[in-house]
């Protein structure tokens, strides 16, 4: 008889957690009651100090199956980038998708994304937006729609639990980089999308995110000062690598990035901390583009949200 999991393309999952016990089991429910398969779940340990590795393993016994195949890794070296480009060196698959361990996964979420695949073969991403859940609110994420590298540089739309992509596809862009220590979902997507792939897109969320304030990138900006910079930072030099004729451009966003971020320190009372990236973003740009910079600092600083979508075609 065939090995089930080659009758039918396979779509792997790679899951890193850390200190997550309970929560981690929830979200690898919500994958168990997926409507497709064949699938492989990877799951990588962050070096957790509590129950989750044991967790996932009694999980795994009662769970895993011939069309459910379940791998447990364990990554030392502290941060979710590390530990999901562990789990991508033990991708076989031709096609890829990272779920995170506080997450769920709509149930005909990976046949969708299937089906879409196969009307498309050619697609070397397929994405969708997610639903973030705060509290009472629920919120989906931007379209994935216009200039999609741009549109990712400013709204991150390519997150984490955003797409899924042929794996040959993500290390040709290098995969995930353990160096960046947040933002890493958009430091890896903006190589990605400087590499032109063909990408698919789905309207509705395919995934609900709740986001925890001990996860890598907590409920405050304030809190990993410093992360975010080199974050942007890496992007810029990404920028500058690639030779593109728009780079120009492309930086002015970055710095427009610095600017907003910048503000949301000053939201959340740290001054002290906005003050000195604001001059830095001020001074990247040439003067006549520095009052947009302004503009979008001081719009953001009152709360106000859409600053680009006043300034973004003058950058």
């Amino acid at each position: 008889m065939r090995d089930p999991m080659i009758q039918k393309e396979c779509m792997s999952i790679v899951v890193p957690v850390y200190n997550r016990p309970n929560l981690v089991v929830r979200s690898l429910e919500s994958l168990k009651l997926q409507s497709y398969r064949p699938l492989h779940v990877i799951v990588v340990d962050n070096a957790s100090t509590d129950d989750t590795l044991d967790n996932v393993k009694n999980w795994k016994k009662l769970h895993e199956g011939d069309d459910f195949k379940v791998d447990i890794l364990t990554e030392s070296r502290k941060g979710a980038a590390f530990a999901r480009e562990t789990g991508l060196e033990t991708v076989g698959t031709d096609k890829v998708m990272f779920f995170d361990s506080d997450d769920e996964m709509k149930p005909y979420c990976v046949s969708s994304i299937m089906e879409l695949w196969n009307k498309y073969p050619d697609a070397d991403m397929v994405a969708w937006p997610v639903s973030e859940h705060r509290g009472n609110n629920v919120e989906n994420t931007h379209a994935i729609t216009g200039n999609l590298l741009e549109t990712h540089l400013v709204h991150s739309i390519f997150r984490t639990l955003g797409y899924a992509i042929k794996t040959e596809f993500l290390r040709k862009a290098g995969g995930w980089k353990g160096s960046i220590p947040t933002w890493n979902d958009l430091e890896t997507a903006s190589r990605i999308m400087m590499l032109n792939p063909k990408v698919k897109a789905f309207r509705r969320p395919l995934m609900d995110i709740y986001p925890q304030s001990e996860s890598i990138t907590g409920l405050s900006f304030s809190s990993k000062h410093g992360c975010w910079e080199k974050s942007l930072d890496e992007i810029d030099r990404n920028i500058e690598k690639s030779g593109r004729k728009d780079k120009d451009r492309l930086h002015n966003i970055i710095t427009y990035r610095r600017a907003i971020l910048a503000a949301d320190y000053f939201k959340e009372g740290h001054a002290e901390l906005a003050a000195p990236l604001y001059r830095q973003a001020l001074s990247e740009v040439p003067k006549k583009k520095r009052p947009l910079i302004r503009f979008a600092y001081h719009w953001t600083r009152r709360g106000l949200r859409g600053a680009f979508s006043i300034v973004g075609k003058f950058l």
